[in-house]
């Protein structure tokens, strides 16, 4: 059974992962308004603190923080990272994103 709290929608979404000056391109493959999952050629640490710039589809550019809080190496790496910080018009822009792919998938 699925724990989280927000309500999570599969997409393919193209977006880049800055930290440090480094700047990782990755696939989104889910989305959530507290979080995604990004599939990367090379992970970051777990907490690592990075920003993403999300291209989301009908949206200009969204700028959002995040931590890395989960590292996965097989069967495809990627990272899971949750959404930090007070939401900002980014934040919204993203819910309203997914409640209308939720809505579109139901």
């Amino acid at each position: 059974m699925d724990k989280r709290a927000a309500v999570r929608v599969p997409v393919r979404v193209r977006a880049k992962c800055r930290v440090d000056g480094l700047v990782i391109d990755g696939l989104v493959e889910d989305l959530s308004k507290s979080g995604l999952f990004l599939r990367v050629a090379k992970s970051l640490g777990e907490s690592d603190m990075v920003e993403i710039s999300l291209d989301l589809p009908g949206e200009e550019t969204l700028l959002l923080s995040a931590k890395v809080v989960r590292v996965q190496t097989e069967p495809r790496s990627g990272m899971g990272l949750r959404l930090v910080g007070e939401p900002d018009q980014s934040r919204r822009s993203l819910a309203n994103f997914i409640m209308r792919q939720h809505a579109t998938s139901r």
